[in-house]
């Protein structure tokens, strides 16, 4: 393939690859007899970029589900969010099998729980889950489908005082999906051609309930082409390759000792950790279990990463300094959910919520990503908020870690086993995998959300056209 007219680190140059390399760039190429040639216009030719931090099949999943954020819940009865009006989006979905909703917050008719979802929808079997990912609400109708009375004694299951299930459910994602088996299908295709449209050549999926058959289904995928990206996988224990990923929930820690044991056993296998990080408290939990195990062989290097670190205040800086943590965190929470943050949090942790600048001035790496299904998906819109740090009001939260239009575009083009700060380039020797702008990077700085992907290029193929060639 050969792309004409392409600007590449400002200036205007051809691009060949062959196979899955860059193998040429030079002011001016010949094609090649054959050779599928792209004309770039003056466009900026740029790395593939790499989410850090997404959930692929729960992303997917949002095709068929109903959005009950607090953006998607209309006004009724002049309140800005009741019962009422996400009753009405309920019972007007689509189907008569299982209804899935996503995205809930509390705000919006309190805190849920089977009776109360009864009350807004109660002819099909439902099941919400709370905008943080770590709680699922079944009406009466699913905890009857999924006969959850026999297995009310599995963790994460609540109980009322009569030791009847709620149909709250705690971390019980995996369980959940495998009781649904074929009732809870996925169409991987159709999330990765969007990926494909931003401009997205990898990604990382950070699902701490990845295991053995979960990578063999991502391969499966991706070599029959329904996933076109480079798929990177952390997972649980029983993985022997890429990130432990460890959940920390504030209100139920594990012991100290059981956590390290953890971490022990996963460096024998030379893996790194991932800790899923939002309150102060997670993050000092974290720092001090990775401390514990610092007796380990100091001379390899296990990349350890922060998932989210929403919370963190300068006197963290130094610590996770230390231990060569890179942080990758989420701006693009704070355009949607800005309103409740302002709400529900003091000035001073506003000022220390999803942190950039300052962890680049303290010398710790960061990798910027969507959290999709939770965040928004569209690398360009959370790079704009990583510059920008509006909320939908237009008001800034942390002003003081506002990073330039650069900054936010090298979170995306880290290195993607450990975003460590140095920047993929287009270059000789390098893996064709690129995106191309139709505007020069000069004008989509000023604007990083209103950018858009002409092509994409993963491995030397293409995988996405704005317009056909």
């Amino acid at each position: 393939m050969l792309i004409k007219n392409a600007v590449v680190e400002g200036v205007k140059k051809d691009v060949r690859c062959s196979g899955a390399f860059i193998t040429a760039i030079a002011d001016d190429l010949e094609p090649g007899i054959g050779e599928r040639v792209v004309q770039a216009n003056g466009g900026a030719l740029l790395p593939g970029l790499h989410d850090h931090h997404m959930h692929f099949f729960a992303t997917a999943a949002l095709q068929r589900s109903v959005d009950c954020g607090v953006s998607s819940v209309p006004t009724a009865t002049g309140q800005l969010h009741n019962a009422e009006s996400l009753s009405h989006m309920l019972a007007n979905s689509s189907g008569d099998g299982w209804l899935r909703g996503v995205n809930y917050h509390e705000s919006i008719a309190g805190d849920l729980d089977r009776w109360q979802l009864d009350m807004l929808v109660s002819d099909r079997p439902a099941r919400i889950q709370h905008r943080s990912g770590k709680l699922w609400i079944l009406n009466s109708l699913a905890v009857v489908q999924l006969d959850l009375a026999t297995h009310k004694d599995l963790p994460g299951v609540e109980l009322d005082a009569k030791g009847i299930p709620t149909g709250r459910l705690f971390r019980l994602d995996a369980w959940l999906r495998q009781q649904l088996g074929r009732q809870d299908p996925i169409d991987a295709s159709v999330l990765s051609r969007q990926m494909a449209s931003f401009g997205i050549t990898g990604f990382t999926d950070t699902s701490a309930t990845n295991t053995a058959a979960t990578v063999r289904q991502f391969r499966q995928l991706c070599d029959e082409g329904e996933i076109l990206q480079h798929a990177y996988l952390m997972g649980d224990d029983s993985l022997d390759f890429g990130h432990l990923k460890i959940l920390l929930d504030e209100d139920n820690l594990p012991p100290l000792n059981e956590l390290e044991a953890r971490i022990r056993r996963a460096r024998e296998k030379e893996r790194g950790i991932a800790f899923h990080c939002v309150t102060h408290i997670e993050l000092l939990f974290a720092i001090a279990a990775l401390n514990s195990c610092a007796d380990l062989d100091p001379q390899i290097q296990f990349a350890d990463r922060i998932e989210h670190g929403a919370m963190i205040f300068d006197d963290v800086l130094p610590m996770l300094r230390a231990l060569n943590l890179s942080v990758i965190t989420q701006p693009g929470f704070l355009y949607e959910r800005g309103p409740q943050y302002q709400q529900n949090l003091t000035e001073h942790e506003l000022a220390h919520l999803y942190r950039h600048r300052t962890l680049l001035d303290a010398g710790i790496k960061v990798g910027l990503s969507s959290d999709a299904p939770y965040g928004p998906l569209n690398p360009w819109q959370v790079m704009q908020s990583a510059v920008a740090r509006v909320t939908a009001e237009g008001e800034v939260i942390g002003a003081r870690d506002r990073v330039t239009p650069e900054q936010a575009l090298a979170g995306y083009l880290s290195n993607a086993s450990a975003p460590d700060g140095v920047v993929r380039r287009v270059a000789v020797g390098e893996p064709a995998d690129m995106c191309l702008l139709t505007r020069p990077w000069s004008d989509v700085k000023n604007d990083l959300a209103a950018a858009m992907v002409s092509h994409t290029i993963v491995a030397g193929g293409l995988t996405y056209s704005l317009i056909e060639d």
